[in-house]
């Protein structure tokens, strides 16, 4: 990279702070502006917030509106799961003339035709910048990096992956998303109320089908508790026999011709074992893939979105997908 890159960093938790580390260790990027609304760290100065003292940090601001962006051309959005609470967010980046990219799970693949996905498309067409909503999942374990296996096929019948984390090495509140430690009555009530599990499952599949070329017929997803068979220690607390370690989500998409052409499998659990990342493509030949422990969720989302920054900076504008793109890629020293 022969021109450095300048960054707002748009949402500061654990995995916002991840993405500021990256860029303040990497060349070619470098934070101009940071903003969120916890008043603990508004004011501070960004390499005071995430522990890497540099001799100049942009302070944090209450908001966009409030930051000085310095030259910035990108923004770096880390604020929520919920395409249709962040669309607000990503506008207002996109009218502050800046590229996007987002951990926004269900911006990872959303319907073109929706109202909210065209107004988001016209706007970054019409200021010249790309939008992107990537991470590690989804964004590329269960989606992008099935689609780069399948570029040695002639054709793809189905795509199995089937992804195992363990908890306990993730950060609490994700821990707390996926229920640990509540009992399984609790875990009912809440994702029977939509809070609990992962978001994402339905973007991959989609998101494979529609690179693919393939015809949805029907979409279905199940949502289970993963029950400790003895005391397990996680952040949240000592989990008891018969309480909630985390999640076993699957997610099948049909296809008008192939039936049940592809089943993602997720499981995220505290003291998980085996944990992996698997994906068997059928089809013309074959491709079996696995990655012994698995693709740590937290760093690896961290390094895909700073990877992925020159990359969308060279995008077409609007609103964009990981299959749009080249592979992003680690640069510098």
């Amino acid at each position: 990279m022969t021109t450095e890159i300048g960054v707002v960093h748009y949402g500061l938790g654990p995995i916002g702070r991840a993405i500021a580390s990256l860029v303040a260790e990497r060349p070619g990027v470098a934070a101009r502006a940071a903003v969120d609304i916890d008043p603990a760290v508004v004011g501070r100065d960004l390499a005071e917030v995430i522990g890497r003292p540099r001799p100049a940090s942009p302070r944090v601001a209450a908001s966009l509106k409030d930051a000085a962006l310095d030259g910035a051309v990108v923004g770096v959005h880390c604020a929520g799961s919920s395409f249709g609470a962040v669309l607000p967010q990503l506008l207002e980046l996109v009218e502050r003339g800046l590229h996007v990219v987002s951990t926004c799970e269900e911006l990872s693949w959303v319907d073109r035709g929706s109202e909210g996905a065209r107004g988001l498309d016209e706007a970054a067409r019409s200021r010249g910048v790309a939008v992107l909503g990537t991470g590690v999942n989804p964004g590329f374990a269960m989606d992008y990096l099935p689609l780069a296996l399948s570029g040695v096929m002639d054709h793809v019948r189905s795509i199995e992956v089937t992804r195992v984390q363990d908890a306990a090495l993730r950060r609490v509140p994700l821990q707390r998303k996926i229920g640990a430690s509540l009992s399984v009555e609790q875990f009912r009530a809440l994702a029977d109320a939509g809070q609990l599990g992962h978001v994402g499952l339905r973007e991959s599949a989609l998101g494979l089908a529609t690179a693919l070329g393939w015809t949805t017929a029907h979409y279905e997803e199940r949502l289970d508790p993963v029950i400790a068979q003895r005391s397990t220690p996680s952040g949240l607390r000592e989990i008891q026999p018969g309480a909630v370690l985390g999640i076993h989500q699957v997610g099948r998409l049909e296809t008008e011709d192939r039936g049940h052409a592809a089943v993602l499998d997720l499981t995220i659990a505290v003291d998980a074992p085996d944990a992996a990342d698997r994906v068997v493509l059928r089809g013309d030949p074959d491709v079996v893939m696995e990655i012994p422990g698995g693709l740590s969720g937290d760093t690896a989302t961290a390094a895909i979105v700073v990877n992925a920054i020159p990359r969308l900076v060279a995008a077409s504008p609007g609103l964009r997908t990981m299959a749009d793109l080249p592979p992003p890629h680690p640069w510098g020293p």
